[in-house]
């Protein structure tokens, strides 16, 4: 009688809130179970407070999740922490870690504990800083390596000679259905957090300048410094069309159907850039910025427009669009085809499992 036992992983998350990186690992950790993987997802507990984060969302989906080590970011908890990781890896083949910190307590756990194998993905898409703290996580605290941009992997397993892969961003794409939105105008969309490094001037900028007579641009999400970045300087330069949405929740898939377009920076938390993804799975063109892994997303020409983003620029790819509407439209209709070729979860999870599989 032969007896195959089933691959057992911990994820190590460390953090608590609904951020860019969160959607994604759970989405893995649920298909990777349905694979016949033992998945179990260890984060950061989420304040008393607290609505909507990871664990709330892990709960809903059925997937429990372990808060045996608090992933706090000090000396005291990483050192108890990589011992009560240590213990728990008893129970585990591979340890995949997604952020610094975790990296750091399960690779040093994983090595405490001997025979288990540590993976880290790296969300932020670009190549990692190269020093002595990097130097040490991936040279001697890494096993497998897992990215989604080509540039970054090519990279960082030259610097740090990794054994790396490039797996495409996914998503549950069932989720997204593109339906007809009738609008009046040329509706321009932008879903970001409000923060000062995601050059809004320049994104204002731009739209001041472009010469679309029934532009409308519909500014999706919210931040601590929204009404800095933002709205004021929005106000400041006249700009009558622009709509600031805040925060859609349930409400975001129907707007995103009523973009023509999207108009896409800075990446965020989230390097793969997920906003862009989602539009083109709704079949919206997108207007990129050369910057971060967006070229390696929008197909220059042919599911939207790459552009070095400053003010004039961004009017000027505006005007091609909106000049155009039938090839806009195309734009998008390519988009989704490469988007449900590409970034189903499903795909992601198998590629996924055949690493762990090959590390093990």
């Amino acid at each position: 009688v032969i007896i195959v036992r089933r691959m057992r992983v911990l994820h190590l998350f460390g953090d608590w809130k609904w951020t860019g990186p969160s959607e994604p690992t759970l989405d893995l950790c649920i298909e990777l179970r349905a694979l016949g993987v033992d998945v179990a997802l260890a984060c950061m507990a989420a304040p008393d407070d607290a609505q909507g984060g990871l664990p709330h969302r892990a709960r809903e989906r059925g997937l429990e999740p372990l808060h045996d080590a608090s992933l706090k970011r000090t000396v005291l908890s990483t050192l108890r922490d990589t011992k009560t990781v240590a213990r728990m890896c008893r129970g585990y083949d591979l340890i995949h870690t997604h952020f610094s910190h975790d990296h750091v307590v399960g690779g040093r756990a994983a090595r405490k504990a001997g025979g288990v194998k540590i993976v880290r993905t790296n969300h932020k898409a670009i190549p990692t800083p190269f020093n002595v703290a990097t130097k040490y996580l991936y040279r001697k605290l890494t096993d497998g390596y897992i990215t989604a941009s080509r540039m970054a992997l090519e990279k960082d397993v030259t610097r740090f000679g990794l054994r790396g892969w490039q797996i495409d961003p996914a998503m549950r794409l069932d989720r997204f259905a593109p339906r007809p939105a009738p609008h009046e105008g040329f509706r321009v969309g932008v879903v970001a957090r409000m923060q000062r490094h995601r050059r809004f001037d320049i994104l204002l900028q731009g739209i001041k300048l472009a010469r679309v007579a029934d532009l409308q641009v519909q500014i999706v999400g919210r931040g601590t410094h929204m009404d800095e970045v933002a709205v004021q300087p929005a106000r400041r330069l006249g700009l009558s069309n622009v709509q600031f949405t805040g925060y859609l929740g349930d409400r975001y898939l129907d707007t995103l159907a009523g973009f023509d377009a999207l108009l896409f920076l800075v990446p965020g938390s989230d390097g793969t850039c997920r906003a862009i993804r989602e539009a083109m799975c709704m079949g919206k063109a997108v207007i990129g910025a050369r910057r971060g892994m967006i070229p390696e997303i929008v197909d220059d020409g042919t599911t939207g427009l790459v552009i070095d983003d400053s003010p004039e620029n961004i009017a000027r790819a505006i005007e091609r669009l909106a000049a155009d509407r039938a090839a806009c439209a195309r734009m998008g209709q390519a988009g989704r085809e490469k988007a449900l070729r590409l970034y189903d979860v499903k795909r992601q999870a198998r590629a996924v499992k055949d690493i762990y599989a090959q590390l093990l």
